[in-house]
């Protein structure tokens, strides 16, 4: 029940069934028992490997409950602290594994980003000068979480380790994702400078996460099999990047920001995980057109089209010209101005028809502008279909949503249908 949850965009349900049986197992006694050292009490080896066992199946539905309630804004179901409290007691086993080094790492992360979410969620964005305080303090306390777990992580493993990488990951994304919950319901027009100056501090942090990730060929290669918490982590500190860009466009590095939004898109449609790919080049395209800037990137439902671009320059540049950007031959032979005025007059109509990615009538833009050519005749995707957080009316608020993925993501079965059939999901 816990695999079907954590490679599930919807386990909530089946975690919660796993949490009871294991409550029904007694595996929340596990940790307790190891470290229990009373000479009266001595257990054979397999008696001790199945607590082992137990203790590592017990942290991981712990980290899950809570990672879940974090991530989707329901309410914790594991209040007690205490049957986690012995989880190092793991790294130091007869029986340990080198993952017992990343589900410890988990585990003490999660219990910090608890108390860092009951502290500010209840503020609603009101971020004074006590919250500017908390905020700090969390900050040195995620940047020791860190080096006391790469500490133990460097004792076996390498710089480029898929670990370690994503242990730097995980702080970059914990510390944007504090100031995303300090922020809820902010608008950063209405910013002082203090909450301003937080909003840029979570901007370094979402690009430092991507890159981090990006960088990283172990990383890269392992997505394919990340579950669903990993796939947010990246799409979410790409979205925020996007938002920043385009609130502060005149602030931030926009060809650093977009090219590495472009290749995490690239890499999460060639790992199936569609929902998020489709949701970024959705975002890509409304900056692109926002700031009048062309279109670049390549995707996998292109690849005829990009085929047909090539040998259209090809033969252009047999002929001796160049192409534009709007695959009219440029130089060599000369282009038929009656055809020139008339492909003119196509492009006008189809910006006409095309004028706003998101307005008063909710979102109608066309498929192909972010790089999928359906089936569908016109095809677009329903008003309704466009998560809160990502609507015009939103845009200026950077928090964290209420409800978490829910209201970040594309998400339900309506979009997809109307897209022509489901698109493939990471599973």
């Amino acid at each position: 029940m816990l695999l079907l949850a954590a490679w599930s965009t919807s386990g909530w349900l089946p975690s919660g069934h796993a949490m009871r049986m294991a409550l029904d197992l007694g595996l929340h006694r596990a940790l307790e028992k190891l470290a229990d050292t009373n000479p009266a009490k001595r257990r054979s080896l397999e008696e001790e490997r199945d607590l082992v066992i137990s203790a590592r199946i017990w942290l991981c539905l712990y980290w899950f409950d809570h990672q879940m309630s974090l991530g989707t804004g329901r309410p914790i179901v594991l209040r007690d602290e205490t049957s986690v409290r012995h989880c190092r007691i793991l790294l130091n086993h007869q029986f340990s594994s080198p993952s017992d080094l990343r589900l410890v790492a988990q585990v003490e992360l999660i219990a910090q980003k608890t108390q860092i979410y009951e502290t500010l969620s209840p503020l609603n964005g009101n971020v004074n000068h006590a919250t500017l305080s908390f905020i700090r303090r969390a900050n040195v306390a995620l940047d020791k979480w860190w080096s006391d777990c790469d500490a133990l992580h460097r004792e076996t493993m390498d710089e480029e380790s898929l670990l370690r990488k994503i242990l730097m990951g995980e702080l970059y994304y914990a510390k944007l994702w504090l100031v995303c919950v300090a922020l809820r319901g902010t608008s950063w027009d209405k910013m002082p400078f203090e909450q301003r100056e937080l909003a840029f501090q979570a901007k370094e942090a979402a690009s430092n996460c991507l890159n981090t990730f990006l960088t990283s060929q172990a990383y890269r290669a392992a997505l394919r099999y990340a579950v669903h918490d990993s796939l947010v982590t990246a799409a979410f500190s790409a979205l925020f990047l996007l938002k920043i860009a385009n609130l502060f466009p005149g602030e931030v590095e926009l060809p650093s920001i977009i090219s590495q939004v472009e290749q995490l898109t690239q890499l999460l449609s060639e790992v199936a995980a569609e929902r998020y790919a489709l949701t970024l080049r959705l975002m890509l395209a409304n900056l692109r057109r926002k700031l009048g800037l062309g279109t670049s990137m390549p995707t996998p439902a292109g690849a005829a089209a990009t085929a047909a671009a090539a040998a259209a320059a090809a033969a252009a540049s047999a002929l001796g010209g160049t192409m534009d950007e709007s695959g009219m031959q440029m130089g060599g032979m000369m282009v038929d101005p009656s055809q020139q005025q008339q492909q003119q007059q196509q492009q006008q109509q189809q910006q006409q028809q095309q004028q706003q990615l998101f307005g008063e009538a909710g979102f109608n833009m066309m498929m192909e502008e972010f790089g999928f050519g359906w089936p569908l005749e016109g095809g677009t995707i329903a008003p309704a279909a466009i998560p809160s957080w990502l609507q015009e009316t939103n845009f200026t608020d950077l928090g964290l949503p209420i409800n978490g993925s829910d209201d970040i993501f594309l998400n339900g079965p309506q979009w997809m249908t109307d897209l022509g059939g489901p698109l493939p999901e990471a599973w």
